[in-house]
């Protein structure tokens, strides 16, 4: 049987899946034999497992996501009661197979969703000034430096998860992209941000902090140049590049986190985003629950100050963010673990499909553009559902 085959016959049992971005192409994931659903409590126990160093199999992990919430009770951050459709705080899973996929995913479905209904957006353009018009106000009186407002559009619909990430990975395939499909929920994303990856001591991030939409005339080149001299974008990246490098500090040794690459351009369907590369060497006795407390949630798409800010945020959303800004990643049982921050994706559950996007806002910020940039950061995942 061929790796095509393979995916339509995985996809058309209905057994749990997932998909993961990997250097050369795909992994998939399945047969899971644990399934571990995770709430405040349970985290702690779930992230203090014990390692071990020994050989083990490609399939000795657990691979999974942390919701937003969740991570903000590992930090002690508390989020108010707010809507909620009660989807899962967290959910990882130990897979029994492991399948190497290349980059052009091949799915032929027996027949396509048509979508008749549009995406409804959670905040318009007025009630978006409001709130960016508040936090401008604690920029300005120092409680924040630079906060994200996150901007919901939901749809009810029903989806395949597969034919969605198929096309999606042939138009914006992103180096963090991952797919979900189980029997309640999926969840497909091009999300390009890697968080943490940890091999042995070391440890790297990838913050990302500026945005401006691709055209004829805004080419890679002109992209860099736009950045560079563009005074809010500089700030803004300065600002979490500095943040990410404060996080990493806590848990390494001094000395050792350093900047291996400054502020370059990566290309995506819509858009250029502005990058960074750090890098550091672990403590000692450092363990995975002190990494995770410590590095997440992902700066670059709260703010910063962290802990201020998400209080900001927490205070001032209505909605539970869910999937969005939490992490997607694995923890392999020799103690190694790779994390993204879950932007750029798509979340159906109760076949209500949400899509959840944020900029950043800083003191030299306009409204329109920042409500703009979000749509803007939607737009590849909205444009699935045409």
């Amino acid at each position: 049987m061929n790796k095509a085959n393979q995916l339509q016959d995985i996809n058309r049992s209905n057994k749990p899946y997932i998909i993961y971005k990997s250097r050369k192409g795909f992994d998939l994931y399945t047969d899971f034999s644990k399934k571990i659903i995770l709430n405040n409590k349970n985290v702690f126990s779930f992230l203090n497992k014990k390692t071990s160093t020994k050989r083990f199999k490609e399939t000795d992990l657990f691979i999974g996501f942390f919701g937003y919430e969740l991570l903000n009770n590992l930090i002690g951050v508390k989020v108010p009661r707010q809507r909620n459709m009660n989807f899962s705080k967290g959910i990882f899973y130990k897979p029994e197979k492991k399948i190497s996929l290349n980059n052009k995913l091949k799915y032929t479905p027996r027949k396509r969703i048509s979508f008749k209904k549009k995406f409804e957006i959670n905040i318009n353009r007025q009630s978006y000034k409001k709130i960016f018009d508040k936090f401008k106000k604690k920029i300005k009186s120092g409680e924040t430096y630079q906060i994200k407002i996150c901007t919901k559009y939901k749809m009810k619909s029903k989806v395949d998860p597969l034919d969605l990430f198929c096309r999606l990975s042939h138009t914006n395939l992103a180096p963090e992209a991952f797919m979900i499909k189980d029997k309640d929920y999926s969840v497909i994303s091009c999300s390009p941000e890697n968080l943490i990856t940890k091999t042995g001591t070391t440890i790297t991030t990838k913050p990302i902090a500026g945005t401006v939409k691709k055209s004829r005339s805004m080419t890679k080149k002109k992209a860099l140049k736009y950045f560079r001299n563009n005074l809010k974008e500089t700030k803004e990246h300065n600002m979490i590049v500095d943040m990410e490098r404060s996080d990493m500090s806590r848990i390494c040794r001094v000395g050792t986190v350093r900047l291996i690459k400054q502020k370059v351009v990566e290309e995506y369907k819509d858009l250029f985003h502005y990058v960074s590369l750090i890098k550091g060497q672990l403590k000692r006795k450092i363990k995975n629950i002190d990494i995770i407390r410590a590095m997440m949630p992902g700066g670059s798409v709260i703010g910063c100050p962290k802990i201020s800010t998400l209080n900001l945020l927490n205070n001032q959303e209505k909605e539970n963010r869910n999937i969005y800004t939490g992490s997607f990643g694995y923890i392999k049982f020799n103690g190694d673990l790779k994390f993204n921050i879950i932007i750029r994706s798509i979340l159906n559950f109760k076949n209500i499909s949400e899509i959840s996007v944020a900029s950043g806002v800083v003191v030299d910020s306009n409204s329109r553009h920042e409500f703009n940039e979000n749509y803007l950061k939607a737009k590849a995942l909205i444009d699935l559902f045409k």
